[in-house]
């Protein structure tokens, strides 16, 4: 444990160099231990103000988990409790204030208005705002694992945290933000749709760009997670649209809508949810890149490629897609290699593959599950077929892409 603890150090380091983040430690009594940051009154204020102070002390005193507090005025923090002997909190451990959308400086002044201070401390508030980082949610939440890793030496996932909202400023909270645009920046909705119109595989950086500056779409709910998910259902059918305008057909990208969607609704964490999300995004970019780049590909080929991607989970034979695009198996097999450079059962094969990454990270599926639901007929010979696409196994995908993500 006294290990860890000396990390914190260099993790305080890190989190201000890198993201602008201050780190505290207070002990049982609210004393101020330790701080890297230069307004201690009104990051205190921020944070211990309208009897949060409370809570903290209760939460810590029963609970194990990260306390998440987001305030009325658009911050957020998050608190990591070190224990004593009996099972009392001794020691708050907080990073943050955060900010994880974007604000004004106009937006500042009326979000401090119903604070009721005097003149002089609401100037020197609004200064001190004026520093606060813009943090994406998701990055954030990856911080408060890492603190909670530090100080306990124990695992936490995003679902363990609990978060905190007096009602009061829940309700004023909801009601600016009703007042305000309920969509994304208009520039980074409009590049993040243009790269899927375009199927622009460099879409990386755009993509990190509104990552780190949107705050979604907004709806009325005070849970993180819910609010996670209306973002992002909303953020697949706008990329079903762009889709459709970029080539791709309208029963291939309605059937991909309605898998996405239903993967974000069984989601139970925000980095699950993170997940499909950029998941989908790159499906669909890649998939009008595809057809932009297939232009050389005939109709019948890609309407069997179209009829394998939307019919993945079901059982696949030649002659019945052979059927529904109207050839024989046996030209539409030789037209389908010419063309493709592969037979249609290694076409099959390869897109059960990549379907089955998205079930090994979004959904609790076992991998004996996953691969019966792709119909391959044995474990051992999904996990050939993933190793020969991937270079690592199943577990091996499932242990990197999911597990990263939720500490």
């Amino acid at each position: 444990m006294r290990i860890l603890l000396e990390g914190l150090e260099i993790f305080y380091k890190m989190l201000l160099d890198c993201y602008g983040i201050w780190s505290w430690e207070y002990d049982q009594d609210r004393k101020l231990l330790y701080t890297n940051s230069l307004q201690q009154y009104f990051h205190g204020l921020l944070l211990f103000g309208r009897n949060r102070d409370q809570i903290i002390r209760e939460h810590g005193n029963r609970n194990d988990a990260p306390l998440i507090i987001s305030n009325s005025i658009g911050t957020m923090w998050a608190v990591v409790f070190l224990k004593g002997e009996d099972g009392k909190a001794e020691k708050y451990f907080a990073i943050g204030p955060v900010f994880s959308g974007e604000t004004s400086k106009h937006n500042h002044e009326q979000l401090v208005e119903h604070l009721h201070l005097s003149l002089k401390n609401k100037w020197a508030l609004l200064d001190c705002m004026e520093h606060i980082p813009y943090v994406a949610t998701t990055a954030f939440f990856q911080h408060v694992i890492a603190l909670h890793y530090y100080v306990t030496g124990n695992k936490a996932r995003n679902s363990d945290f609990t978060y905190y909202m007096t009602k009061e400023e829940e309700a004023v909270k909801q009601e600016r933000e009703w007042q305000q645009q309920p969509h994304a920046p208009l520039i980074n909705e409009k590049k993040l749709l243009d790269m899927v119109r375009k199927g622009n595989l460099d879409y990386h950086n755009v993509l990190a760009d509104a990552g780190i500056t949107s705050p979604g779409i907004r709806m009325r709910s005070g849970n993180p997670i819910h609010q996670a998910k209306y973002s992002v259902v909303a953020f697949i059918t706008l990329c079903t649209r762009a889709a459709m305008e970029g080539g791709l057909s309208s029963e291939c990208a309605y059937a991909l809508n309605d898998t996405y969607t239903e993967a974000v609704d069984n989601a139970r964490t925000i980095s699950d949810i993170a997940m499909i999300s950029h998941t989908m995004y790159e499906d669909f970019i890649r998939r009008v890149n595809r057809i932009r780049r297939e232009n050389g590909i005939s109709r019948p080929v890609r309407l069997c490629c179209d009829y394998i991607d939307n019919h993945v989970e079901e059982e696949l034979e030649l002659r019945k897609i052979a059927g529904r695009v109207g050839y024989t198996d046996y030209y539409l097999a030789r037209k389908f290699k010419a063309e493709m450079g592969m037979s249609v059962n290694a076409y099959i094969r390869q897109e059960r593959v990549r379907h089955s990454k998205q079930l090994l990270t979004a959904t609790a599926l076992t991998i004996e599950e996953i691969g019966a639901r792709l119909h391959f007929c044995s474990r051992s010979y999904y996990a050939k077929a993933f190793r020969e696409s991937e270079g690592i196994t199943p577990g091996e995908y499932r242990e990197r892409y999911r597990g990263s993500h939720e500490g």
